[in-house]
């Protein structure tokens, strides 16, 4: 089984942690629900729409454990920046290719009992509507046999303007389950929590 590494297990992680929740909660009207969804220990997988570059920390601060997540190739190029962005919990993945590294990386997240979040969109959304997921979540939450929780982040990453990150029920697999099919649920919840959200 590959090794993965537990960024709540490094203390640079838990200061870049609190220090992103003070910046969420000082630079924005930030609310967070339903995180009693994402459950404290136990293989989950996150499933969020994409928004903003901010996404990924807005979306760790919200819950109470580490999440690891896919960051495109390019950032991890300077060692520096790349051991940082390791500790917290990300990995890199090539954008536009399938590859065979970062899915089996993320698959072994899960299979080792930690969380990872995935934006099925596979990219920032350019005008905050939900685009078309591609079926990479489901492939994994079907391999891994986990729950998925659904998210929602809802901006504008505005100062002071408010952001809300809400978690929805799990998502479970069903043994008849496709990856087009699984995806279809995932997205639509995804939906109807952007939809809840807009409504206030």
């Amino acid at each position: 089984m590959i090794e993965v590494f537990d960024p709540d297990s490094h203390w640079f992680f838990r200061l870049a942690k609190r220090v992103a929740t003070e910046f969420f909660r000082f630079s924005f009207r930030w609310k967070v629900v339903g995180a009693h969804h994402v459950p404290d220990t136990g293989p989950i997988i996150i499933s969020s729409n994409h928004i903003h570059y901010l996404d990924p920390p807005a979306i760790g601060a919200s819950i109470r454990r580490a999440t690891s997540f896919m960051a495109k190739e390019e950032l991890f190029r300077n060692r520096w920046i790349g051991n940082m962005l390791r500790i917290l919990g990300a990995f890199p993945v090539r954008r536009g290719t399938s590859d065979k590294a970062a899915i089996k990386y993320a698959l072994a997240v899960p299979a080792n009992g930690h969380c990872l979040t995935v934006f099925p969109e596979g990219h920032r959304s350019k005008d905050g509507k939900l685009a078309k997921g591609l079926t990479g979540v489901a492939f994994i939450a079907r391999k891994a046999n986990c729950p998925i929780v659904p998210a929602a982040v809802i901006g504008p990453y505005r100062f002071r303007k408010p952001l809300t990150v809400r978690f929805g029920a799990p998502i479970f697999v069903n043994p008849d389950d496709t990856n087009e099919s699984l995806l279809e649920r995932i997205m639509q919840q995804i939906q109807l929590l952007l939809d809840e959200g807009h409504a206030l």
